[in-house]
C-alpha cells in the first residue's frame, strides 16, 4: 500500500536533512493535526507556467530556488537554475566519487537545445542565476505558493538530476519531444 512508504519516504530525508527543514516540508502537506497521515486535498501552491516551462520544470530540466517571503506575504523571490543533468554522462552502475564537484550552470540559457524566453515578441533568453518575484494583493484570497514546499522541490529536483538526465530522454523520436516545439 502507498501509504506504507509514506513514512519511510520521511524517514529517509532526515539522512540528508535536518529534522526541523523536513517538518516545515511536511506540516505544510500535513496540516490536519487530527489526520497527521492524510494530505490535505484541496488546489493550492500553484505556480502559473507556459506549456514548455511546465514540461521542462516537470521533467526537471530547471529548478526554482526560493529566496525569500515578504514579512506581509506579499512577494516571493525565487531563483532559477538550469540543470545539468544531460551533460553528466555516468553510466548507472559507474562509482562517481562525491568529492566530485559539479559543473556550475551559472549564465546557461538552455539544457540540451531546451530553453525560455521572458517574452515571445523579445526573446532574452531566462538564465541561471536570474531572480524572479511572484506578487500578489491579497495573500489569504489569493495566496503565494508556499516557500516551504518549493524549498522541498528545489531539494528534490537537485537530488533527482544526480542520477542523469532528468525525466525522460529528449530525443527526436520522443512524444515528449514533439510536444515541445521549439525553444
Amino acid at each position: 500500500m502507498a501509504t506504507d512508504r509514506i513514512p519511510e519516504f520521511w524517514d529517509l530525508l532526515e539522512y540528508f536533512w535536518d529534522k526541523d527543514r523536513i517538518r516545515k516540508w511536511r506540516s505544510v502537506i500535513f496540516a490536519d493535526p487530527l489526520n497527521p497521515h492524510t494530505g490535505l486535498k484541496s488546489c493550492f501552491n500553484l505556480i502559473s507556467l507556459c506549456p514548455n516551462a511546465h514540461t521542462f520544470w516537470g521533467l526537471g530540466l530547471f529548478a526554482l530556488k526560493p529566496l525569500e517571503l515578504s514579512s506581509d506575504r506579499k512577494r516571493l523571490q525565487l531563483q532559477f537554475f538550469w540543470q545539468l543533468g544531460p551533460q553528466v554522462k555516468f553510466k548507472v552502475d559507474e562509482v562517481v566519487n562525491l568529492l566530485t564537484e559539479p559543473s556550475s550552470s551559472r549564465g546557461l540559457n538552455s539544457v540540451d537545445g531546451c530553453g525560455l524566453s521572458y517574452d515571445l515578441n523579445r526573446p532574452v533568453p531566462i538564465r541561471s542565476g536570474d531572480t524572479f518575484t511572484l506578487t500578489t494583493d491579497d495573500p489569504e484570497s489569493r495566496p503565494l505558493p508556499s516557500i516551504e514546499l518549493l524549498d522541498m522541490q528545489w531539494v528534490l529536483q537537485r537530488v533527482a538530476v544526480m542520477r542523469g538526465w532528468p525525466g525522460t530522454e529528449l530525443d527526436d523520436d520522443s512524444e515528449e519531444s514533439s510536444r515541445l516545439g521549439p525553444p
